[in-house]
């Protein structure tokens, strides 16, 4: 006796459109050359309602790979590098091999490190930079603190006001001289945890015809230490790696033609002269 096939087991008949382009069912058309020449067209003109349904779900997914392309964001450490991690990531980057050495360097170095640091940028190049220090803005503004909106703005004062642009022009030529009087860079040392240093330099951008960035890479480069630009309550400050004070407020005024009177020592507060 032959058993009667349970009905409800049986998959409902689906019916699978083809597409008349290229052979293939219209899922994968947009896989294959012709897609948008010719598989495309042809779903809307036969099948309108599944050409828009599959449209839609392409929409979705072009939209979700374009955010897991987005850049990812940065996320600032909560401490400095130590010296063992600036001098591993300097390993990394340009002697990989020799990294089974470092604690060996640091046992020799102890107390020297800046040296240590200052040889091996003057061997390989400039050091890495830690990730702590780096500025966020340094693509979105620029070091003189003028921006764009600003600059448009002295643009249509100068063309609506002709006093303005006189006063403007004045002003930027007064800075252009190199006025002495409104110079004033200011030089102090703040500790860190571990007995670390850092080196920190206000005032530069009212030095005449310098970037901040350009003297941030001088004095990383100088010094063998990270160096960035950030801002704090408002003023910007250069943040260099290491006990400098000294040597930066001689390399400001010999570098960087600074007059000796406009540049000044912070020492635990009390601003003094350099010299």
């Amino acid at each position: 006796m032959t058993e009667v096939e349970d009905s409800s087991n049986i998959l409902p008949r689906r019916e699978v459109v083809y597409c008349g382009a290229c052979g293939m069912p219209p899922e994968y058309c947009e896989y294959g050359p012709d897609f948008e020449t010719h598989c495309d067209p042809w779903l809307a003109k036969h099948h309108p309602d599944l050409h828009e349904q599959l449209a839609s779900t392409r929409s979705v997914k072009a939209g979700e790979t374009k955010k897991k392309e987005d850049k990812p964001v940065k996320v600032r450490p909560s401490e400095p590098w130590t010296v063992e991690e600036r001098l591993t990531a300097f390993y990394e980057k340009y002697v990989p091999e020799k990294i089974d050495s470092i604690p060996s360097l640091l046992e020799k170095y102890a107390g020297k490190e800046d040296k240590l640091f200052q040889a091996l940028v003057k061997k390989y190049g400039p050091e890495p930079e830690d990730p702590y220090y780096a500025s966020d803005d340094d693509d979105d503004s620029d070091d003189d603190g003028e921006s764009e909106d600003d600059e448009g703005m002295n643009a249509g004062e100068e063309a609506g006001d002709g006093k303005k642009k006189k006063n403007r022009r004045g002003v930027a030529a007064k800075k252009k001289g190199g006025d002495p009087g409104a110079i004033r860079v200011v030089i102090k040392k703040e500790a860190q945890k571990k007995r670390r240093n850092l080196t920190i330099v206000s005032g530069m951008e009212t030095v005449p015809n310098l970037k901040l960035k350009d003297a941030s890479k001088a004095l990383s480069k100088k010094f063998a230490g990270s160096s960035s630009v950030k801002e704090n309550k408002g003023v910007k400050e250069i943040i260099l790696q290491g006990d400098h004070m000294y040597d930066v407020a001689e390399m400001i005024v010999d570098k960087f033609g600074v007059p000796e009177s406009c540049v000044f020592l912070d020492m635990d507060g009390e601003v003094v002269p350099f010299r």
